[in-house]
């Protein structure tokens, strides 16, 4: 494995910064320029670029960037011959020499002033952790996490269901990475960042996350995505299985254990199901794949199935008792047949008043647009005093 020095690469020296965001390169068809002269901009001239080029020749990356190294932008070498981010990302993050880091796509953008505007909420909010409001570059919102509408600026892991949302974009301080020693899980294709993401939320970290500020634009111009390529389940679920079969997840209370574990059933195995469909040409490994890593959440988890919907919690169990291919299309064609309303509603109706139920969860995100389009207005600074948990979800 190469590296280079993890140092400037040229040009004048580095203004003092507040924060550098790692932009990972593993091709020269993205469009880095543009991601980093957008980091520029929303840093205002208090954050700058940490630029990793990954298994590729760092020659046209810095011909990309001419002008702009040195001013604010770095750019690292890394070869380590593994087809993963999580190398390039771990590297800079380990190079960078500021307060508070962060990490972006070669292909997203940062909307102008995110980064001083992330920054001043970290300042005010005393926080060590930013969640950045996700859009995506055509203006759709996404909506995660689907944390309270009407709370203070810091948010709480379970109640404001932080665990939806385990890409950790944003900003970090530097220091929580190192004591905790917090790191992108390496050698994954694909789910580098779920354990990472998860220990942030739930590590006790003061968080926050302004909904309305300035956001991170997620890229829609890439040929192809890994996160959104179609994976042999096995390897889909690598991620899945090393959280569950690992001690950190484990080790943690039966309601955080919970809220993860209804997370991962509606957003990982759920959605792997469905989007396969049952049309999809089922192999035998791939069923047993689904129904091994259900029976390993359960262990952890044994209520979360509860807290979905009907017709989901009749699709998993369907998915961990009868793992042969006709049994998997047959359960995904009564899910596909299932009323919106149905999807909206669990089985047991007190089960309906959770937090992690689909119809306060989808009612929450209702109310957030709404709240939204309402104000539409930047966001002010939050008092310090303001506090996760003052008021219930509506």
């Amino acid at each position: 494995m190469a590296e280079s020095a993890p140092g400037p690469t040229g040009g004048d020296a580095l203004p003092a910064l507040e924060a550098e965001v790692v932009i990972a390169v593993h091709t020269m068809d993205r469009p880095i320029r543009r991601a980093v002269e957008s980091v520029l901009a929303a840093g205002q001239g208090r954050a700058g670029a940490l630029v990793v080029c990954h298994n590729t020749d760092p020659a046209p990356v810095r011909t990309a960037l001419d002008g702009l190294i040195g001013r604010g932008v770095r750019v690292l070498d890394l070869v380590d011959g593994i087809a993963s981010p999580a190398g390039p990302f771990n590297y800079g993050l380990r190079a960078a020499t500021t307060d508070f880091v962060g990490i972006m796509g070669s292909d997203d953008t940062l909307e102008s002033g995110a980064l001083a505007a992330w920054l001043d909420v970290a300042a005010t909010a005393e926080a060590d952790v930013v969640i950045a409001p996700l859009r995506t570059r055509s203006g759709q919102q996404i909506l995660t996490p689907r944390a309270r509408v009407w709370r203070g600026v810091l948010v709480d892991p379970i109640r404001d269901r932080l665990a939806y949302r385990t890409a950790p974009l944003g900003l970090i301080r530097r220091s929580l990475l190192q004591e905790r020693s917090l790191a992108l899980t390496e050698g994954l294709r694909t789910g580098e960042d779920l354990e990472f993401g998860l220990r942030l939320w739930f590590s006790g970290a003061r968080i926050a996350y302004l909904s309305d500020a300035p956001a991170y634009l997620v890229g829609e111009d890439a040929a192809v995505r890994v996160t959104s390529a179609v994976l042999p389940l096995k390897e889909q679920f690598r991620d899945l299985r090393l959280l569950t079969e690992g001690t950190w997840f484990a080790g943690l209370g039966a309601a955080q254990r919970e809220a993860i574990a209804v997370k991962l059933l509606r957003g990982h195995v759920i959605s792997a199901a469905l989007r396969r469909g049952s049309g999809f040409d089922w192999e035998a490994s791939d069923c047993q794949e689904m129904a091994d890593v259900l029976t390993g959440i359960a262990q952890l988890a044994p209520g979360a199935a509860r807290l979905l919907s009907g017709p989901d919690e009749q699709l998993l169990l369907s998915l961990a008792t009868d793992a042969s291919p006709e049994a998997v299309r047959t359960a995904l064609r009564r899910r596909e047949a299932a009323h919106v309303l149905e999807r909206s509603l669990t089985r047991r109706m007190r089960d309906n008043l959770r937090v992690e139920s689909p119809l306060r969860s989808n009612l929450n995100s209702v109310l957030a647009t709404i709240n939204r389009k309402l104000r539409r207005k930047p966001a002010q600074p939050v008092r310090q005093t303001d506090a996760p948990g003052r008021k219930d979800d509506k």
